[in-house]
């Protein structure tokens, strides 16, 4: 019993520097891209894959390990936290939400995250799968790129370093830049090596936990993983309700979404993926297939997420876990 809490204790602890790690990772290479005015949409896309970087190194920890189900349940039940506990909660915090009405702008995303659990039926993701993912959710970033505009200085909630101080004289202002630039992919490198350090620890303790428990591996990466990497995710949601800002939000978490597929993918060219096709499967696709309906049909009506909708995304989420534990 002792040992079990010891882990527990552990776990926790390194989830938390996780989280952390991926925040100063985040926030310091969005500063960059603010400094080097990228395009936004690629922005968008950056930040979103660089919030799933934990899900990657513990992905890759996992398949390293021949615990591919819990690299699969942290993916996946990663987009029911996203999507529904994480979603819901800033919508039902803030109250109100605008958006622009326009299914057609999220439709893709979640046509890939549909795609992703369709292709898992077959009990196994071999990198054909994971090419094909691959490719569409490059065709997605694309199909972005062709309707998005131009740059936009970085305001959101997620950048978390100081903006620069002004300074007089174009010489005075280029060694300022420069300098501020060092600074923070210094910091970034710091939170890589967080996160990296991490999540070799978090396998450890998980794979010590898998020994005494007979808990199936995909159950805990659904459950527990799926939450503690995801706390960068957390982080910019609390932001987000604070700054009241929550288009901000809603655009970030739906490409973090997204990204997990691209994990997903990545990790396909690793080692093949083997897939449990038992029921908590099928629970998993009914509740992420409610969720996204209920954000697509949410997203349309009255152009705005309301504290009602986000209520209903919450208890999507822990109807799924009930199921689940069941």
């Amino acid at each position: 019993m002792a040992t079990t809490i010891a882990l527990i204790f552990l776990a926790a602890v390194f989830f938390i520097i996780l989280g952390r790690g991926a925040d100063l990772l985040v926030g310091n290479l969005r500063a960059i891209a603010d400094h080097t005015k990228i395009h936004p949409v690629l922005l968008g896309t950056l930040l979103g894959f660089l919030t799933t970087i934990p899900e990657f190194m513990v992905g890759l920890n996992a398949v390293s390990r021949g615990l591919p189900g819990l690299s699969l349940g942290n993916i996946w039940g990663g987009i029911m936290v996203i999507l529904a506990l994480i979603l819901g909660s800033s919508i039902y915090l803030q109250r109100e939400i605008k958006t622009d009405g326009r299914l057609v702008v999220i439709l893709p995303s979640f046509i890939l995250i549909i795609l992703s659990l369709f292709l898992g039926l077959r009990g196994t993701l071999h990198y054909y799968d994971g090419a094909l993912l691959m490719i569409a959710y490059f065709v997605l970033i694309y199909l972005d790129l062709k309707t998005g505009g131009q740059y936009h200085k970085d305001e959101s909630t997620e950048k978390i370093v100081l903006e620069q101080e002004k300074v007089g004289g174009r010489w005075q202002r280029a060694m300022q830049w420069r300098k501020n630039l060092q600074r923070e992919f210094i910091w970034a490198l710091a939170g890589l090596a967080l996160v990296s350090i991490s999540s070799y620890v978090i396998m450890e303790i998980a794979d010590i936990a898998l020994t005494r428990l007979s808990v199936p591996p995909f159950l805990i990466g659904l459950l527990v993983f799926a939450i503690g990497t995801n706390l960068p995710e957390i982080t910019v949601m609390l932001r987000s309700v604070k700054n009241k800002s929550g288009d901000l939000s809603f655009g970030h978490l739906v490409g973090s979404a997204v990204s997990n597929i691209l994990v997903l993918s990545i990790l396909t060219f690793i080692a093949p993926l083997t897939v449990n096709v038992n029921w908590r499967y099928y629970v998993l696709m009914l509740f992420i297939g409610l969720t996204l309906a209920c954000i697509s049909w949410f997203y349309v009506t009255k152009r705005r997420f309301e504290r009602w909708e986000g209520a209903v995304l919450i208890a999507l989420y822990l109807l799924f876990i009930a199921y689940e534990l069941y």
